[in-house]
C-alpha cells in the first residue's frame, strides 16, 4: 500500500502544481522553425499540454519550439528538419480531450515520439502511448505509468518527494507536512516520510490536513507552529492562503513549495509573501548561471522571444533537445522502434550538463518498488527571493540517500 501511496502523491504534486499555472492563451499555430537549408521529410515530434485553460500552462510547448529551431539551426537531424506539432489537452475538468490528444498521436505514424508532457491526466496518456509503443521523452515523474512503462524516460527529478528534504537541507529539524485533504495529496505524508528516512536520518513529526473548501487556513498555520518547517503539499489557494496567514503572524517556520507550482504568474499574485520559501526542482532553476541554463534563456529569447522562461518552458526545451541528440545517433530511419532503442540504453547521458552526472536509462531505480523508471533521484534545491526562483544548491542534490 505504501507504494501507491508513494506513486499517487507524485501524481498529486503534478497535478496541483499544474493547476496553479495559468495558461498564456488561446491556440497556438506557429511554426516549430526555420529549415531552411535542411532536406528530406521532417522528423515530427508532439507537445501534449493545455492551450486555453487555467491549468498545466502553454509555455512547455514555447520551450519545444525553441529548442526545435535551434536543432534545426545546428544541422537539424542528420541534415532533416524537426517539427513539432502541439495538441490541446484542455484543462483539469476531465480526461477526454487529453485521451483524444493520444489516440490522435498513435494514430498519426508521422509522429515518432511525444516531448514536453505537461497536462493533468499524464496516466491516461501515457497508458495509450504505451500501448502503441510510442516513445514519451521526458515526462515529469508523476504517475504510475510513466514510472512503470518502458516507453517512458522521465529526465527530471520528483519535486513532491523533497518537499521534505530541502527543508532538512535548510535546518529544520521537526518536519510537518500540511495537505490539501484529498487522497492523492495526502501520500504526501507516506512519500515524505520515506525520502527523508532513507536520506537525511529523519521522521515526518506530524500531518495537517487542509479541508478542500477551506479558505481561512489559522488553525492548519497554528499547528505548522508546532514544528520548525512544513511542507506544503497544497493545491494553489492553499498555498496563498496558508502564506497570506503566516507572513500575517507570529510564525516563523520554513516552508517548502515545488519548482513548477511557482510560476512567474504565481509569485506575482503572492508578491513578497513567497519570498523565503524553499523550493524543491526537478532540473537546475531557470535563473542560476549553469552554462546550460544560459543556453536556455538565449535560445528562448532568440526564437521565441517575449515568451515566458520558467521551469515549464525548460522541461520542453529540454526534453525536445534529448530528443534530437539522440535521434542524431540513429543508425538508420528514425522511428518509434529506433528511438524506444535509442533511449533504452542511454548511460553517462546529459543535455548540455542539466542531468545529474552518470544519468542512465540502463539502470531501473530499485529503492522503493514500482518506480524503476525514476532515472534522476536527485533534485536541485532553491529559494523564492524578491519574487524569484534563486537556486541555492551546487547542482543536484540526492533524495533517497546521503549527501
Amino acid at each position: 500500500m505504501k507504494n501507491r501511496r508513494a506513486l499517487a502523491v507524485i501524481a498529486a504534486a503534478g497535478l496541483l502544481s499544474a493547476a496553479l499555472a495559468a495558461c498564456g492563451g488561446g491556440s497556438d499555430d506557429e511554426a516549430a522553425a526555420d529549415t531552411a537549408g535542411l532536406a528530406g521529410d521532417p522528423i515530427v515530434v508532439e507537445v501534449i499540454t493545455p492551450l486555453s485553460s487555467v491549468s498545466p500552462p502553454v509555455e512547455v510547448y514555447h520551450g519545444a519550439l525553441a529548442a526545435a529551431s535551434a536543432v534545426n539551426a545546428s544541422g537539424g537531424i542528420n541534415g532533416r528538419p524537426l517539427t513539432v506539432k502541439v495538441c490541446d489537452a484542455g484543462g483539469t475538468d476531465g480526461p477526454a480531450k487529453a485521451v483524444e490528444c493520444a489516440r490522435d498521436l498513435v494514430a498519426d505514424k508521422t509522429i515518432i515520439a511525444e516531448v514536453g508532457d505537461y497536462e493533468a491526466y499524464q496516466e491516461q496518456v501515457n497508458t495509450i502511448l504505451a500501448a502503441a509503443g510510442v516513445p514519451n521523452i521526458g515526462p515529469p515523474p508523476q504517475s504510475q505509468s510513466v514510472l512503470n512503462s518502458t516507453n517512458s524516460f522521465p529526465l527530471a527529478g520528483s519535486e513532491g518527494a523533497a518537499l521534505g528534504t530541502v527543508l532538512a537541507d535548510a535546518g529544520a529539524r521537526k518536519i510537518q507536512v500540511a495537505y490539501t485533504n484529498i487522497a492523492q495529496a495526502a501520500s504526501a505524508v507516506q512519500f515524505n516520510e520515506v525520502s527523508l528516512e532513507r536520506g537525511r536520518d529523519m521522521k515526518i513529526t506530524g500531518s495537517i490536513p487542509i479541508d478542500l473548501t477551506a479558505t481561512d487556513l489559522t488553525p492548519a498555520v497554528t499547528r505548522g507552529a508546532d514544528g520548525d518547517g512544513v511542507a506544503l503539499a497544497a493545491m494553489p489557494t492553499h498555498l496563498a492562503a496558508w502564506l497570506t496567514v503566516a507572513r500575517g503572524g507570529d510564525f516563523d517556520q520554513k516552508i517548502s513549495a515545488s519548482a513548477s507550482s511557482l510560476v512567474p504568474s504565481a509569485l506575482s499574485a503572492l508578491g513578497d509573501k513567497a519570498d523565503g520559501v524553499l523550493v524543491s526542482a526537478g532540473l537546475p532553476i531557470v535563473t542560476s548561471d549553469e552554462p546550460g541554463i544560459v543556453r536556455f534563456r538565449d535560445e528562448m529569447a532568440k526564437y521565441q522571444p517575449g515568451k515566458i522562461i520558467d521551469q515549464v518552458s525548460l522541461y520542453g526545451w529540454l526534453d525536445t533537445w534529448a530528443f534530437a541528440q539522440v535521434a542524431r545517433t540513429i543508425d538508420g530511419p528514425v522511428t518509434r522502434e529506433s528511438t524506444l532503442k535509442a533511449f533504452s540504453n542511454l548511460n553517462d547521458f546529459n543535455v548540455f550538463g542539466l542531468l545529474p552526472d552518470g544519468f542512465s536509462t540502463t539502470k531501473p531505480f530499485d529503492t522503493l518498488p514500482g518506480m524503476p523508471r525514476l532515472f534522476n533521484q536527485q533534485i536541485v534545491e532553491g529559494v523564492v527571493k524578491d519574487g524569484r526562483l534563486q537556486q541555492t544548491s551546487e547542482g543536484y542534490v540526492p533524495i533517497f540517500t546521503k549527501p
